[in-house]
């Protein structure tokens, strides 16, 4: 099969994107529904991933194999503010708003929860992301229907885009008690975060 490289126009009209790579995994979205996808994976829309390189990576998509760079920002992206980097979080394909975050280098989809005390995650996440529940702290988090049993860790490095973190406190809760791990106080609070019609801002203070 012939490898074809698009221009971005091309690409635009796929709506096929990458929006980075960590370690081997590449982040990428097709028609708004986005996921991290390891090499010989297949994920959103069915594209396949076959291999990666920093900021970029081949996929095969719709029979075709593309190219992908991470692309620079675009004029309809939102721009750093003049207090510093800033990222703006629009509503995927379940209705939230989520980021594809580095969790300790790993690539990791936080549901952005202001309501959130701690970053919350699935223990799945946390094993991905080389964190071990066991060396953490016991807690038990009350909600709607009783109470949940989890343990509180500490995130080494946290990057949402160009926002970073270290040192972040986190919960690590049972996977069928969490069905996406959260982006919650722990880390916004060094943030400003801001409604703009159906997006979210997170820009620094």
């Amino acid at each position: 099969m012939a490898l074809l490289w698009l221009p971005p126009a091309a690409l635009a009209e796929a709506d096929l994107r990458l929006h980075a790579v960590f370690g081997d995994r590449a982040v990428l979205s097709v028609d708004g529904e986005r996921g991290v996808v390891a090499p010989g994976e297949t994920g959103p829309g069915g594209v396949r991933v076959l291999r990666t390189s920093p900021g970029a990576a081949l996929v095969e998509y719709r029979g075709e194999r593309h190219e992908l760079r991470v692309r620079p920002a675009t004029a309809g992206a939102a721009a750093p503010s003049a207090g510093g980097a800033e990222l703006r979080v629009h509503r995927d394909s379940r209705g939230d708003h989520a980021v594809t975050a580095g969790v300790n280098g790993t690539a990791i989809t936080l549901v952005v929860d202001r309501d959130a005390d701690s970053v919350l995650l699935r223990a799945a996440d946390a094993e991905r992301a080389g964190i071990d529940p066991g060396a953490g702290r016991s807690v038990r988090i009350q909600r709607e229907h009783g109470y949940v049993h989890g343990q509180r860790v500490r995130i080494e490095r946290l990057q949402v885009g160009g926002l970073r973190q270290t040192g972040v406190t986190a919960i690590v809760l049972p996977d069928a008690a969490l069905p996406r791990s959260r982006l919650g106080r722990s880390f916004l609070e060094h943030f400003e975060v801001v409604a703009d019609g159906d997006a979210l801002v997170i820009r620094e203070r």
